[in-house]
């Protein structure tokens, strides 16, 4: 089958980029364009469109690859960067004498040294009030999962019938506190956590994410701490706080609420990361909730692929979605767990993902279009659908 190529430059000295990739065209055949809405809307599959990412190079679209992601996430794009058409010509050639028309051109972090598992793992999130109940470790062994994130409120002792299922199951520990109507200190939730955690610790878990959603109102934003900026500075105190008690911990920046899905009394997620620049380059990993309600969100950067913005500002970082789902009620439990599985696979490859949880395994009450299985034990459709994924 024909492999079909568009290379998009930018309108800013437009002969002059042409002129960069003329040896290319030449040697390997593409087309190009200089108009993003044509390069994706090309008539001939299967298409790459390879992507000339300069600064500012493309002042409509803003940030030109995440625009391609979001409008159209299933088009394969090439993206190649470069300050100016010497350099562009000069990568380029790159790929000339290799004779290989997508060589990578940029440097690739090598994850392998902070996520020796080298993919990402198809996780859930445990029971969401109390410890995990014996058909919430039916549900992680039916759907064959590989991790498990469990809250603070869960029992040490469930790390031990998680390892019974799998040995090698990953386990991520969410520490959690209620910060309802209260100012909650670092100093507070150290001492508070520091209980919680040993039993967790003593059993080998490290990876421990603080805290939830901190730009809610709901867990502190407004009372605990007024912006970014004064919740990273707590994040800091609290890590530093644990740090000193359990030195082989790793702490995680907690999952913002994100913008893209909505919810009332929240502060914008970006905005709020932003603002705690310091705390997020000091986090060993970060954390991040992604949610959708249909298939083009579950494809979109405002939905299912909100992860892609902190891997763009954090590229050198180790990404977890502690949380991700589609919560819609007219949605079957059947299609969602197609859906999942779907999302698992997709993510399976991407470099510095360490693992996606699914929210949630169960609850005493308020998550029933979420949950994976009844209050009475049933287990739902979603458990079936993901169980048929192919796990490579």
């Amino acid at each position: 089958m024909s492999e079909y190529q568009v290379i998009l430059l930018p309108k800013v000295e437009y002969y002059r980029w042409v002129e960069a990739v003329r040896e290319y065209v030449l040697t390997f055949g593409p087309n190009f364009t200089d108009d993003p809405k044509s390069a994706a809307l090309y008539p001939l599959a299967p298409l790459t469109v390879t992507i000339v990412n300069v600064p500012g190079g493309y002042p409509e679209q803003g940030d030109i690859v995440a625009w391609f992601r979001q409008r159209y996430p299933r088009l394969k794009l090439d993206v190649v960067p470069a300050q100016n058409p010497a350099e562009l010509r000069v990568a380029l050639r790159r790929r000339i004498e290799a004779k290989d028309r997508y060589l990578p051109l940029a440097s690739v972090f090598d994850f392998g040294r902070l996520w020796p598992p080298g993919r990402c793992l198809a996780g859930i999130h445990g029971r969401a009030d109390g410890r995990m109940e014996a058909a919430d470790f039916e549900v992680v062994a039916q759907a064959r999962l590989e991790a498990v994130k469990l809250l603070t409120t869960a029992a040490p002792e469930d790390v031990d019938r998680l390892r019974a299922i799998h040995p090698q199951m990953f386990i991520l520990v969410r520490l959690f506190a209620d910060f309802r109507n209260r100012v909650v200190s670092a100093d507070d939730f150290v001492s508070w956590m520091a209980g919680d955690m040993r039993g967790f610790y003593e059993r080998g878990v490290r990876y421990y994410e603080i805290h939830n959603e901190p730009n809610l109102k709901l867990e502190g934003w407004t009372l605990s701490w007024q912006n970014g900026r004064e919740f990273g500075a707590w994040w800091l105190a609290v890590r530093r706080g644990l740090k000193a008690l359990f030195p082989q911990a790793l702490f995680g920046w907690p999952g913002l609420s994100p913008d893209g899905f909505p919810m009332p009394e929240r502060t914008n997620d970006m905005r709020f990361l932003d603002e705690a620049a310091d705390a997020v380059q000091a986090a060993d990993f970060l954390c991040i909730h992604c949610y959708w309600r249909d298939e083009t969100e579950m494809n979109a950067l405002s939905g299912g692929q909100g992860w892609r913005e902190y891997r763009r500002r954090y590229p050198e970082k180790l990404l977890f979605i502690t949380e991700f789902s589609n919560p819609t009620p007219h949605t079957s439990l059947e299609v969602k767990g197609e859906q999942y599985a779907r999302y698992y696979q997709m993510l399976r490859g991407e470099p510095g993902l360490g693992a996606a949880f699914a929210f949630v395994s169960s609850a005493s009450a308020g998550f029933s279009h979420e949950a994976w299985r009844d209050e009475r034990g049933m287990l739902t459709p979603i458990v079936a659908a993901v169980a048929r994924r192919a796990v490579v």
